[in-house]
């Protein structure tokens, strides 16, 4: 999905363009809206959207301006910039142009005109894609394949965990970054037998799927840095941008542990690190004993308060200290399976996103304790409600059979059922159907046949008053329904109970 961005200071206009946008029926996200030109650039140095629509006539800084102060700051954006005008003015087109404007649209903004612009940007921006995705084959690894990829055991060199807004779509910049500033290997590396190494290896990336377009691993074999050569790469183009670097030199025997660790430290934010390029290091760690029973109780509770509890009384005990840091993936991860199997027992289909938290940085989506507490109640509030839903259901067929064994002398039709419980008709009977193996009103007559049957072996009213008694005005459709299920007529059974 594209993320859009909208600046214009008239409220009314931003409304128009997410309408229009919407209309056009294509993947596209609201990634933010501004009222002036300060706020336009501070939301693009925030988001960096694949489209922003600005207006020319803005407070503070003007549309065009703003574009201009872009494109010098960040000479290899990607973003697409579509100007908002009232006017005609061939000066004002001749700039944009200028400025690599990709289509100037005049107020009041039509649909169709819209439709057509905004096909033909979402081309532009999937040919991109398209061509991003094929040099990515060449640049990135994915973890899966590098892993499967025959990486020796013991890894001996410079590794680079880059956290930065979709990191993973600059990876060619970083690459380039990288192999300007370091060249090829300056120190000498020996291998454990005593050889030299290879120093004509060069910098790869690691990417960790579509989920996390944040976190970029960059990795250099054989190249042992310092870390004034690290900070001095912290401090280049592209990475002085980066909110976290964390970087490792030296040896390590598995790149899965050594993952865990980079983890471990990223996840250190959380308790108000304010280092932006890090070391690795040994974290002390804390052991904490956590149960998650009763966050699976609640989970099937229909009381919604009880799992944001059962959430945030886990999360405060790791967020308790800075020593519980490596707790941190266990602990969400761990939650993650609990909701997991409930999908598994309930026979619901687990949704791909649920899959994609087990995989590594899964936390790293996060920017703030409130935000990956909210993240988990939004999964447990999912799944609570798809629970509870399948628990209504099977409680719809049951009450509407007591509703029916209380009722059955009553005029009953399949809507009326349908009415009493707030559901389709269509509804009720699939369900009734799917359960009891009849429909709702061959179930119902069978209640007042049992009824009519038990009165005529206990009492001495007529048959005309027993039709009536159990709910049917026509005496002879009863005694036809009584014979086809017991085979004789009600008089002849009342007869052969003496």
């Amino acid at each position: 999905m594209y993320r859009v961005c909208i600046a214009d200071d008239e409220i009314y206009v931003q409304k128009s363009i997410i309408q229009r946008i919407a209309n056009c029926q294509i993947e596209f996200e609201i990634a933010g809206t501004a009222v002036n030109g300060l706020e336009a650039q501070m939301i693009y140095e925030e988001q960096r959207p694949d489209l922003f629509f600005v207006d020319i006539n803005m407070p503070m800084i003007d549309g065009l301006d703003f574009i201009e102060r872009v494109k010098k700051q960040d000479s290899d954006t990607k973003t697409r910039f579509v100007i908002i005008s009232g006017y005609d003015d061939f000066a004002y087109m001749k700039r944009a142009i200028r400025l690599g404007v990709v289509n100037y649209i005049k107020k009041t903004i039509l649909q169709q005109e819209f439709n057509e612009m905004i096909r033909e940007v979402y081309q532009q921006l999937e040919t991109d894609r398209t061509k991003a995705g094929q040099e990515e084959k060449t640049d990135v690894w994915l973890w899966s394949d590098f892993l499967e990829s025959g990486i020796k055991d013991v890894f001996c060199g410079t590794c680079l965990l880059v956290r930065k807004q979709q990191a993973v779509r600059e990876t060619g910049i970083f690459l380039k970054t990288l192999k300007k500033r370091t060249g090829i290997p300056s120190h000498d590396v020996f291998t454990e037998d005593g050889g030299m190494a290879d120093q004509k290896s060069d910098w790869q990336a690691v990417a960790f799927g579509n989920e996390v377009p944040d976190i970029l691993l960059l990795f250099r074999e054989n190249q042992i840095m310092n870390g004034k050569e690290i900070c001095q790469i912290g401090e280049s183009e592209n990475f002085r941008e980066a909110s976290q670097i964390i970087y490792f030199s030296g040896k390590y025997q598995n790149p899965e542990e050594l993952i865990a660790r980079f983890e471990d430290m990223l996840n250190l934010r959380f308790y108000h690190v304010d280092e932006r390029v890090m070391r690795l290091r040994e974290m002390e760690n804390q052991k904490l004993s956590i149960s998650y029973s009763a966050f699976s109780a609640a989970l099937e509770n229909a009381r919604e308060n009880k799992y944001k509890d059962c959430i945030s009384s886990v999360l405060n005990r790791v967020f308790a200290d800075v020593r519980y840091a490596h707790l941190l993936k266990q602990v969400y991860q761990s939650m993650v399976m609990v909701m997991a199997n409930k999908y598994m027992k309930y026979g619901l289909p687990l949704p791909a996103q649920i899959r994609q938290e087990l995989f590594p940085f899964a936390v790293s989506a996060y920017k703030t304790r409130k935000d990956l507490m909210k993240g988990l109640v939004d999964y447990a509030a999912e799944l609570n409600q798809k629970m509870l839903l399948i628990s209504s259901r099977c409680d719809l067929v049951d009450r509407t059979v007591q509703y029916m064994e209380r009722n059955y002398r009553e005029e009953i039709s399949l809507k009326n059922l349908a009415d009493e419980f707030f559901v389709v008709p269509t509804y009720l009977a699939r369900r009734f159907k799917e359960k009891k193996n009849c429909t709702v009103m061959q179930y119902l007559e069978d209640i007042r046949l049992r009824k009519s049957k038990e009165l005529l072996e206990t009492s001495d009213y007529s048959i005309l008053e027993i039709a009536q008694m159990v709910g049917y005005n026509d005496q002879n459709y009863f005694a036809r329904s009584f014979r086809k299920v017991y085979g004789v007529s009600p008089r002849e059974y009342r007869n052969s109970c003496g």
